[in-house]
Protein backbone atom coordinates (compact mmCIF):
# COMPACT_ATOMS: atom_id res chain seq x y z
CA UNK A 1 0.00 0.00 0.00
CA UNK A 2 2.12 2.95 -1.29
CA UNK A 3 2.33 5.94 0.98
CA UNK A 4 1.22 4.05 4.10
CA UNK A 5 3.07 5.56 7.14
CA UNK A 6 5.70 3.61 8.99
CA UNK A 7 4.77 2.23 12.39
CA UNK A 8 7.16 4.62 14.17
CA UNK A 9 5.74 7.62 12.29
CA UNK A 10 2.20 6.57 13.13
CA UNK A 11 3.11 6.13 16.78
CA UNK A 12 4.70 9.59 17.02
CA UNK A 13 1.67 11.30 15.52
CA UNK A 14 -1.04 9.33 17.30
CA UNK A 15 0.55 7.86 20.40
CA UNK A 16 -2.55 8.38 22.54
CA UNK A 17 -4.62 6.23 20.15
CA UNK A 18 -1.99 3.52 19.66
CA UNK A 19 -3.25 1.09 22.27
CA UNK A 20 -6.72 1.08 20.70
CA UNK A 21 -5.67 1.00 17.07
CA UNK A 22 -2.73 -1.42 17.38
CA UNK A 23 -4.50 -4.53 16.11
CA UNK A 24 -6.04 -2.77 13.13
CA UNK A 25 -2.65 -1.26 12.25
CA UNK A 26 -0.94 -4.67 12.38
CA UNK A 27 -3.58 -6.17 10.11
CA UNK A 28 -3.09 -3.40 7.56
CA UNK A 29 0.69 -3.79 7.63
CA UNK A 30 0.37 -7.53 7.07
CA UNK A 31 -1.89 -6.89 4.12
CA UNK A 32 0.74 -4.55 2.67
CA UNK A 33 3.81 -6.70 3.33
CA UNK A 34 2.41 -10.14 2.56
CA UNK A 35 -0.22 -9.21 0.03
CA UNK A 36 -3.01 -10.38 2.33
CA UNK A 37 -6.56 -9.20 1.75
CA UNK A 38 -8.24 -6.81 4.16
CA UNK A 39 -10.85 -9.40 5.04
CA UNK A 40 -10.06 -9.23 8.76
CA UNK A 41 -10.72 -5.50 8.90
CA UNK A 42 -13.92 -5.99 6.93
CA UNK A 43 -15.03 -8.57 9.48
CA UNK A 44 -14.30 -6.20 12.35
CA UNK A 45 -16.51 -3.62 10.66
CA UNK A 46 -19.26 -6.20 10.18
CA UNK A 47 -19.15 -7.11 13.88
CA UNK A 48 -19.28 -3.47 14.99
CA UNK A 49 -22.13 -2.72 12.58
CA UNK A 50 -24.01 -5.75 13.88
CA UNK A 51 -23.70 -4.48 17.46
CA UNK A 52 -25.17 -1.14 16.42
CA UNK A 53 -28.56 -2.76 15.79
CA UNK A 54 -29.46 -3.25 19.47
CA UNK A 55 -28.13 -2.13 22.89
CA UNK A 56 -26.92 -5.65 23.76
CA UNK A 57 -26.76 -8.85 21.72
CA UNK A 58 -25.92 -12.51 22.22
CA UNK A 59 -23.05 -14.14 20.37
CA UNK A 60 -25.35 -15.94 17.94
CA UNK A 61 -27.21 -12.68 17.16
CA UNK A 62 -23.94 -10.92 16.36
CA UNK A 63 -22.74 -13.84 14.26
CA UNK A 64 -25.95 -13.96 12.21
CA UNK A 65 -26.03 -10.20 11.66
CA UNK A 66 -22.38 -10.15 10.62
CA UNK A 67 -22.67 -13.24 8.41
CA UNK A 68 -19.99 -15.12 10.36
CA UNK A 69 -19.90 -18.40 12.22
CA UNK A 70 -19.98 -18.13 16.00
CA UNK A 71 -16.35 -19.08 16.61
CA UNK A 72 -15.13 -16.44 14.15
CA UNK A 73 -17.48 -13.80 15.56
CA UNK A 74 -16.33 -14.60 19.11
CA UNK A 75 -12.69 -14.25 18.13
CA UNK A 76 -13.29 -10.76 16.76
CA UNK A 77 -15.49 -9.75 19.70
CA UNK A 78 -12.83 -10.76 22.21
CA UNK A 79 -10.13 -9.01 20.22
CA UNK A 80 -12.17 -5.80 20.01
CA UNK A 81 -12.98 -6.00 23.71
CA UNK A 82 -9.27 -5.87 24.56
CA UNK A 83 -9.28 -2.29 23.29
CA UNK A 84 -12.67 -1.42 24.83
CA UNK A 85 -14.26 -1.10 21.40
CA UNK A 86 -16.65 -3.82 22.53
CA UNK A 87 -17.88 -4.55 26.05
CA UNK A 88 -19.35 -7.72 27.51
CA UNK A 89 -22.06 -7.72 30.15
CA UNK A 90 -20.66 -10.11 32.75
CA UNK A 91 -24.13 -10.92 34.06
CA UNK A 92 -25.96 -11.69 30.81
CA UNK A 93 -22.93 -12.57 28.66
CA UNK A 94 -24.25 -10.24 25.94
CA UNK A 95 -22.06 -7.89 23.92
CA UNK A 96 -22.40 -4.16 23.29
CA UNK A 97 -20.44 -1.33 21.70
CA UNK A 98 -17.67 0.11 23.90
CA UNK A 99 -17.24 3.73 24.88
CA UNK A 100 -13.80 3.83 23.28
CA UNK A 101 -15.61 4.15 19.96
CA UNK A 102 -16.96 7.45 21.20
CA UNK A 103 -13.66 8.58 22.68
CA UNK A 104 -11.96 7.97 19.34
CA UNK A 105 -14.40 10.39 17.75
CA UNK A 106 -14.14 13.21 20.29
CA UNK A 107 -11.25 14.81 18.38
CA UNK A 108 -13.59 15.56 15.48
CA UNK A 109 -16.86 15.80 17.40
CA UNK A 110 -17.19 19.51 16.58
CA UNK A 111 -17.91 18.53 12.99
CA UNK A 112 -20.95 16.48 13.91
CA UNK A 113 -24.31 18.03 13.12
CA UNK A 114 -25.72 18.06 16.66
CA UNK A 115 -22.71 19.90 18.05
CA UNK A 116 -22.63 22.35 15.14
CA UNK A 117 -26.33 23.09 15.49
CA UNK A 118 -26.21 23.35 19.28
CA UNK A 119 -23.13 25.53 19.59
CA UNK A 120 -24.84 28.90 18.89
CA UNK A 121 -27.49 28.09 21.50
CA UNK A 122 -24.85 26.97 24.01
CA UNK A 123 -22.82 30.12 23.45
CA UNK A 124 -25.94 32.23 23.91
CA UNK A 125 -26.74 30.54 27.23
CA UNK A 126 -23.14 30.93 28.42
CA UNK A 127 -23.13 34.62 27.54
CA UNK A 128 -26.55 35.17 29.13
CA UNK A 129 -25.96 33.41 32.46
CA UNK A 130 -22.19 32.96 32.76
CA UNK A 131 -22.58 29.34 33.88
CA UNK A 132 -21.28 26.12 32.29
CA UNK A 133 -23.36 24.76 29.43
CA UNK A 134 -23.44 21.04 28.60
CA UNK A 135 -24.64 18.96 25.66
CA UNK A 136 -25.15 15.20 26.02
CA UNK A 137 -26.50 12.26 24.05
CA UNK A 138 -28.07 8.96 24.89
CA UNK A 139 -25.32 6.49 23.92
CA UNK A 140 -26.78 2.98 24.22
CA UNK A 141 -27.61 2.76 27.95
CA UNK A 142 -25.54 5.76 29.07
CA UNK A 143 -25.66 9.55 29.08
CA UNK A 144 -22.48 10.75 27.38
CA UNK A 145 -21.31 14.36 27.25
CA UNK A 146 -20.65 15.62 23.73
CA UNK A 147 -19.67 19.24 24.34
CA UNK A 148 -19.01 21.42 27.38
CA UNK A 149 -18.64 25.20 27.43
CA UNK A 150 -17.15 25.98 30.83
CA UNK A 151 -17.92 29.04 32.87
CA UNK A 152 -15.08 31.51 33.33
CA UNK A 153 -15.96 31.81 37.03
CA UNK A 154 -13.88 29.86 39.55
CA UNK A 155 -16.62 27.47 40.76
CA UNK A 156 -17.92 25.19 38.06
CA UNK A 157 -18.68 21.54 37.37
CA UNK A 158 -15.55 20.87 35.31
CA UNK A 159 -17.06 18.12 33.13
CA UNK A 160 -15.39 17.05 29.88
CA UNK A 161 -16.64 15.64 26.58
CA UNK A 162 -16.65 11.85 26.64
CA UNK A 163 -17.58 11.60 30.33
CA UNK A 164 -20.82 9.95 31.42
CA UNK A 165 -23.62 11.29 33.65
CA UNK A 166 -25.94 9.35 35.93
CA UNK A 167 -29.49 8.95 34.68
CA UNK A 168 -31.16 9.40 38.06
CA UNK A 169 -29.02 12.17 39.55
CA UNK A 170 -28.38 14.71 36.78
CA UNK A 171 -30.57 17.15 34.90
CA UNK A 172 -29.30 15.78 31.58
CA UNK A 173 -30.26 12.23 32.53
CA UNK A 174 -33.61 13.14 34.07
CA UNK A 175 -34.52 15.40 31.14
CA UNK A 176 -34.07 12.43 28.80
CA UNK A 177 -35.88 10.01 31.12
CA UNK A 178 -38.86 12.35 31.38
CA UNK A 179 -39.15 12.47 27.59
CA UNK A 180 -39.03 8.73 26.84
CA UNK A 181 -41.80 6.12 27.30
CA UNK A 182 -42.28 5.00 30.89
CA UNK A 183 -41.41 1.36 30.29
CA UNK A 184 -37.97 2.38 29.00
CA UNK A 185 -37.17 4.20 32.24
CA UNK A 186 -37.03 1.00 34.27
CA UNK A 187 -34.99 -0.68 31.55
CA UNK A 188 -32.40 2.08 31.76
CA UNK A 189 -32.19 2.74 35.49
CA UNK A 190 -33.58 -0.44 37.05
CA UNK A 191 -35.90 -0.45 40.04
CA UNK A 192 -33.51 0.95 42.64
CA UNK A 193 -32.17 1.63 45.10
CA UNK A 194 -29.97 3.89 43.01
CA UNK A 195 -26.37 4.91 43.61
CA UNK A 196 -26.09 7.70 46.21
CA UNK A 197 -23.85 10.61 45.21
CA UNK A 198 -24.99 13.18 47.79
CA UNK A 199 -27.57 13.36 50.59
CA UNK A 200 -29.98 14.81 47.99
CA UNK A 201 -29.70 11.94 45.48
CA UNK A 202 -33.01 10.24 44.71
CA UNK A 203 -32.54 6.62 45.72
CA UNK A 204 -36.03 5.13 45.33
CA UNK A 205 -37.72 4.40 42.02
CA UNK A 206 -41.00 5.98 43.15
CA UNK A 207 -39.21 9.22 44.10
CA UNK A 208 -37.56 9.36 40.69
CA UNK A 209 -40.93 8.75 39.03
CA UNK A 210 -42.47 11.70 40.89
CA UNK A 211 -39.53 13.88 39.92
CA UNK A 212 -39.97 12.92 36.25
CA UNK A 213 -43.67 13.85 36.40
CA UNK A 214 -42.66 17.29 37.73
CA UNK A 215 -40.06 17.54 34.97
CA UNK A 216 -42.68 16.83 32.33
CA UNK A 217 -44.96 19.52 33.79
CA UNK A 218 -42.18 22.16 33.91
CA UNK A 219 -40.52 21.24 30.64
CA UNK A 220 -37.05 21.00 32.18
CA UNK A 221 -35.28 18.84 34.78
CA UNK A 222 -33.54 20.01 37.95
CA UNK A 223 -30.49 18.51 39.63
CA UNK A 224 -30.67 20.08 43.10
CA UNK A 225 -27.29 19.01 44.52
CA UNK A 226 -28.14 15.43 43.58
CA UNK A 227 -24.96 14.60 41.68
CA UNK A 228 -22.47 17.01 43.30
CA UNK A 229 -22.91 18.82 46.61
CA UNK A 230 -23.16 22.56 46.14
CA UNK A 231 -24.06 22.26 42.44
CA UNK A 232 -27.41 22.92 40.77
CA UNK A 233 -28.17 22.12 37.17
CA UNK A 234 -31.18 22.46 34.87
CA UNK A 235 -31.63 20.53 31.63
CA UNK A 236 -34.06 19.90 28.79
CA UNK A 237 -34.33 17.18 26.17
CA UNK A 238 -33.58 17.72 22.48
CA UNK A 239 -35.51 15.69 19.91
CA UNK A 240 -34.09 14.55 16.58
CA UNK A 241 -35.83 14.64 13.19
CA UNK A 242 -37.89 11.58 14.15
CA UNK A 243 -39.07 13.25 17.36
CA UNK A 244 -36.93 10.93 19.51
CA UNK A 245 -35.37 12.52 22.63
CA UNK A 246 -31.79 11.65 21.76
CA UNK A 247 -29.91 14.61 23.25
CA UNK A 248 -30.13 16.99 26.20
CA UNK A 249 -28.91 20.49 27.00
CA UNK A 250 -28.13 21.84 30.48
CA UNK A 251 -26.71 24.75 32.44
CA UNK A 252 -24.89 24.07 35.72
CA UNK A 253 -23.41 26.21 38.46
CA UNK A 254 -22.90 26.56 42.22
CA UNK A 255 -26.05 26.95 44.31
CA UNK A 256 -24.76 30.30 45.56
CA UNK A 257 -25.36 31.68 42.07
CA UNK A 258 -28.02 29.20 40.94
CA UNK A 259 -30.68 30.32 43.41
CA UNK A 260 -34.12 28.76 43.08
CA UNK A 261 -35.46 31.93 41.45
CA UNK A 262 -32.57 32.05 38.99
CA UNK A 263 -32.87 28.30 38.38
CA UNK A 264 -36.40 28.87 37.12
CA UNK A 265 -35.24 31.67 34.79
CA UNK A 266 -32.39 29.53 33.44
CA UNK A 267 -34.67 26.50 33.11
CA UNK A 268 -37.04 28.39 30.84
CA UNK A 269 -34.11 29.58 28.72
CA UNK A 270 -32.65 26.05 28.49
CA UNK A 271 -36.05 24.67 27.50
CA UNK A 272 -36.30 27.27 24.71
CA UNK A 273 -32.74 26.54 23.61
CA UNK A 274 -33.44 22.82 23.45
CA UNK A 275 -36.56 23.52 21.40
CA UNK A 276 -34.53 25.66 18.98
CA UNK A 277 -32.00 22.86 18.46
CA UNK A 278 -34.80 20.31 18.05
CA UNK A 279 -36.36 22.51 15.37
CA UNK A 280 -32.99 22.84 13.61
CA UNK A 281 -32.71 19.02 13.63
CA UNK A 282 -36.13 18.79 11.94
CA UNK A 283 -38.19 17.69 14.95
Amino acid sequence: MPGWPSESSYLRQNGHMWAICREVFILVRRAEQQNYSLESIDRMALVLNALERAPEQTLDQVARAAGLNESTALRYLLSLSKHELVERNETSGRFRLGLSLFRLGTRSIEYRDIVTLSLPVMERLLAQFGESVNLATRQQSQVVLLKVLESATPVRKGAKAGETDAWHATSLGKALLAAIPGEEVSDLVGTGPFAPFTPNTLLRHEDLRRDLVSTQARGYAIDDEESVEGLRCVGAAIRDHDGIPRYALSVSGPKSRMTYQRTEEIGVAVMKGAADVSKALGA
